[in-house]
């Protein structure tokens, strides 16, 4: 698989070398900047095996939501870690008593790669706060500064996670031109879009982790090509997608 995306949200370096190949997870913040304390009370790491890998994001006081290609392992046990910007200290460890992954994830082409987690004990706490999510069919126009954020990767070569919870302005990017430049690595479909900043990217660990924009989750970072290459966008589940919109809701009731 290619580069699953930037921040958000990505699969385990493990994991991408099991399938390597030119698309990839995120998993890392490239050229982030460090987030203080309660900066970002809705971000989560998702850990398996008491591990992290991916990114998630508070929906409510039991919902979380992440990447389907983060919990794909269904033998694994999860958790997630709340309430703190330190990947493997502080705030609040709870296990995953559900997972759900949407009934059209495809992972070939990366297709609603969206996954919700049903905490085993209510999610409050200190620094822990739900994100709003879009309404069915929001458009996501392009030229948008969003925040992308996570405990991904901080470069390609890079091997180790950083401690502190990173976060960075991406753009973004209108869907013709993401499809265009996206053309000989797969499929940018309507369940997608794309952002990008230069040098600024998701990398692995960043998968499933949030696209804020002005305080709504727009998307969820899925794939890509590298990391930062100022030729190719991150690309995001775009969570407004009515199919993807409306599984969560009747799902959530959010």
């Amino acid at each position: 698989m290619v580069r699953l995306y930037m921040v958000i949200f990505l699969l385990p370096i493990l994991l991408l070398i099991e399938n390597s190949s030119c698309k990839t997870a995120l998993g890392r913040i490239v050229n982030g900047k460090i987030a203080t304390a309660g900066e970002f009370t809705y971000q989560l790491s998702l850990r398996r095996n008491n591990k992290h890998i991916c990114g998630a994001s508070v929906l409510s006081n039991q919902w979380a939501i992440s990447a389907a290609h983060c919990v794909e392992n269904k033998r694994s046990s999860y958790s997630i870690r709340a309430g703190t910007n330190r990947r493997s200290s502080g705030g609040t460890i709870m296990n995953v008593q559900e997972i759900l992954i949407h009934p059209l994830y495809n992972s070939d082409t990366m297709n609603c790669d969206v996954s919700l987690l049903r905490t085993q004990n209510i999610l409050r706490g200190d620094f822990i706060e739900p994100i709003v999510l879009p309404k069915p069919t929001q458009p996501v126009p392009s030229d948008l500064a969003a925040m992308v954020s996570g405990w991904g990767h901080t470069g390609s070569s890079e091997e180790t996670l950083p401690e502190e919870l990173k976060y960075a302005q991406v753009y973004t990017i209108d869907q013709q031109e993401c499809t265009e430049l996206l053309r000989n690595y797969g499929v940018v479909t309507n369940a997608m879009f794309c952002a990008s900043a230069r040098l600024v990217d998701a990398c692995q660990g960043d998968s499933g982790g949030p696209l804020n924009l002005n305080g709504v989750l727009i998307g969820v970072v899925s794939w890509g090509i590298g990391c930062a290459d100022p030729d190719f966008p991150g690309v995001y589940t775009r969570l407004a997608y009515p199919p993807v919109r409306n599984w969560i809701q009747i799902t959530t009731n959010i």
